[in-house]
């Protein structure tokens, strides 16, 4: 039996989000068909792979796709209908919410309808909106925000602005171009010094971190001396980030995740819907064997506690 686990990274298809998608004639999400989701199949992944509390966000395609009034009310549906799922089964499903960036007061004033109305504290962003990066000076009043209180913050990859128009169809996202857009997120925030500026604010990396493992050696010293009048801290900021393990991160990922940040900061996830439940399970077997007894229990239950309670997530 595969040990019991929290779920930092899965996700779910509120009915305001089904309705945008056949709006748009969304039949393929980023290049790959969109899984089916209710609830019934939710508890079945959650029994299968023996997970106690699984946290529900969108994935991509982000819910602004030009028309801002569409945005704006789309995401205050999905956060509602998360937030009665919370209230329906408590410590068992924990909603993130979205928000319609790059609208700056309206998603100013959904963060707090969040925190103030529905009892939600963390949130998953894309890693751009409608081009606008994380990091980027554009979303700094939301930011700042998002820092009045400990808040997660969970990255998901979308497509870069440039292939809205289809080319995903060649290639799906989730093959290549995820892992480049979650670098380059999270490059620029680090550029940008938004990690530091906004403490408060915990950051989840998905996907066991993407090409960062890799490219850090090539930013650590580069950065510095390419960028001299800012003061950078690459390295830390690394160390300071949190990294989910989606994906066929085991074991070069994971290997290389260890040497980058302490163990106290990695997280198991499922990847849900999008990942089928027998890869789930399988991937699942092979992080048992991987991690073993001195390490499984921190990262599937102690971190994930930790976390969460930090920023209000579980009581």
């Amino acid at each position: 039996m595969l040990k019991q686990r929290i779920d930092v990274h899965g996700h779910y298809f509120p009915p305001a989000y089904q309705q945008f998608l056949k709006r748009h004639h969304m039949d393929l999400l980023d290049g790959v068909k969109g899984p089916e989701w209710a609830l019934e199949r939710q508890w079945e992944y959650m029994e299968k792979l023996n997970i106690s509390c699984a946290t529900l966000s969108l994935s991509s395609p982000h819910l602004h796709l030009g028309d801002r009034g569409e945005a704006v009310e789309t995401a205050r549906s999905c956060n509602e209908y998360g937030a009665e799922l919370a209230r329906q089964y408590p410590g068992k499903l924990v909603p993130l919410a979205s928000l319609p960036l790059p609208e700056i007061e309206e998603s100013i004033r959904e963060i707090r309808y969040c925190r103030e109305a529905l009892d939600i504290h963390g949130f998953a962003l894309p890693t751009n909106h409608l081009g606008a990066y994380l990091g980027s000076e554009l979303l700094e009043p939301v930011m700042e925000e998002l820092n009045r209180g400990p808040t997660l913050v969970t990255i998901h990859p979308t497509l870069p602005r440039q292939q809205l128009a289809g080319a995903a169809e060649e290639l799906p996202g989730p093959v290549m171009e995820y892992f480049f857009e979650t670098t380059r997120a999270v490059v620029n925030l680090m550029l940008k010094g938004t990690l530091r500026r906004y403490p408060n604010v915990r950051f989840v990396v998905p996907h066991g971190g993407a090409f960062l493992t890799i490219l850090s050696d090539r930013l650590i010293p580069l950065a510095g001396l390419l960028l001299k009048d800012r003061e950078l801290d690459i390295a830390g900021d690394l160390a300071r980030l949190y990294y989910d393990l989606a994906g066929f991160s085991m074991s070069k990922q994971f290997d290389l995740l260890r040497t980058m940040t302490e163990d106290s900061h990695l997280l198991y996830e499922s990847d849900s819907p999008f990942t089928f439940l027998p890869v789930c399970v399988r991937q699942a077997e092979q992080m048992d064997q991987k991690l073993g007894d001195s390490l499984d229990e921190q990262i599937y239950q102690r971190n994930p506690n930790t976390l969460f309670k930090e920023v209000g997530l579980l009581q």
